[in-house]
């Protein structure tokens, strides 16, 4: 089964029949990707069932809601109507809907809460989606920025959405979560997220999340929110191989993706109540942890900072946004990034290559490790 599978398969049972398991924090999770801008309100008093969200939806500028650009899988549309129109999804609230972008501040973040109401309360719960990268180049460069700076805008803000979030639903259990970045800003979250708040803070889900830098790991708030966090590979993780995370707590999840298709939710395979697991990583996504860690995150701090904004500072001369604009014109737009390059800074330039090469040495002598 996939995520469509799953929902036709358990949408007739309530969360009251059928706790909440990682497969439903994947769907919140998934759903998040959605534009809801005009739909769903910034505030928590204000809300509408996921249903009613729905039709919405439909009704208001569906062809550019629709059109999530290049990386973010279609079907996530398709997920949202099954889901509203199924027992378990259809009735839950959904309030606290925050969606900025900033070039200024590089900074891509969303977020939104989901809220279920038991019959018998007792098994009530808000769960707090994190919006993952998504089609825009900024989004990208903002992971990027996590090799070389203590914290981006986009962990900032979802602690504070995360501690508002909180106040907001103090009589329930509280969950939070993230597909992709997504998942290391609801690390990042609960980590630091008030201690009065903390004993509602039930479970982090992270799907496939990149870590964070060695140093960041061992302090005391991430040793504790770890403790909390269910993190999900699929069996080829690239993506979320960057950087360091908990190498003794995390699951193996089965896909039919190739390569960093992997990534792809809709490529993962699920159960009745998880997904279908595997004992561990495939050799390849190991390879790439080791390697690009061992590259990246042990140049001088300088080093990644000047690579980040040359790759970057080179993508932004197409003028494009999003990584669909850049992939319509890819001919026209691969010459201004030829461009862009030859007119840097010779040594910038040097340094640049110089700093992707050893990438390409390092791999290559690792190469033997991995058959």
């Amino acid at each position: 089964m996939e995520l469509l599978d799953y929902v036709e398969w358990r949408g007739d049972l309530d969360f009251d029949s059928s706790p909440l398991n990682p497969v439903d924090a994947l769907i919140f999770c998934q759903l998040s990707y959605l534009n809801f801008d005009g739909i769903l309100q910034k505030d928590f008093s204000s809300s509408v069932t996921l249903n009613q969200c729905a039709s919405m939806f439909v009704a208001d500028n569906f062809e550019t809601r629709r059109d999530l650009g290049l990386l973010i899988n279609p079907k996530t549309v398709d997920l949202l109507f099954a889901c509203a129109s199924s027992v378990r999804f259809g009735k839950l609230l959904l309030s606290g809907y925050v969606n900025k972008y900033s070039l200024t501040h590089e900074e891509q973040f969303s977020a939104l809460t989901f809220f279920y109401e038991s019959k018998n309360k007792k098994s009530s719960f808000a769960f707090v989606s994190f919006r993952g990268t998504d089609d825009t180049i900024i989004g990208w460069k903002e992971d990027f920025n996590l090799a070389f700076k203590e914290n981006i805008p986009a962990q900032k803000d979802a602690l504070s959405y995360l501690t508002e979030s909180s106040a907001s639903f103090k009589k329930a259990a509280v969950y939070c979560g993230g597909h992709s970045k997504g998942g290391n800003l609801a690390i990042y979250a609960g980590a630091f997220l008030n201690k009065k708040y903390q004993p509602n803070l039930k479970t982090i889900y992270n799907f496939d999340g990149p870590g964070f830098l060695k140093e960041t790991l061992e302090k005391d708030e991430f040793k504790s929110a770890l403790k909390k966090t269910e993190s999900f590979f699929p069996q080829g993780s690239t993506v979320g191989m960057i950087f360091e995370h908990d190498k003794k707590k995390y699951s193996v999840v089965k896909s039919d993706g190739v390569l960093m298709m992997q990534h792809d939710a809709f490529t993962w395979k699920t159960a009745p109540q998880n997904f279908e697991l595997m004992e561990e990583l495939e050799k390849s996504s190991l390879f790439f942890n080791e390697t690009f860690n061992q590259w990246f995150v042990q140049l001088p701090e300088h080093r990644r900072e000047e690579f980040v904004e040359t790759l970057f500072g080179v993508l932004e001369s197409t003028q494009a946004e999003t990584n669909s604009q850049l992939a319509e014109n890819w001919i026209k737009n691969g010459g201004k990034i030829i461009k862009a390059f030859a007119k840097l800074d010779k040594e910038i330039r040097s340094s640049a290559l110089d700093t992707a090469s050893q990438f390409i040495r390092l791999a290559r002598h690792k190469i033997p490790e991995l058959f």
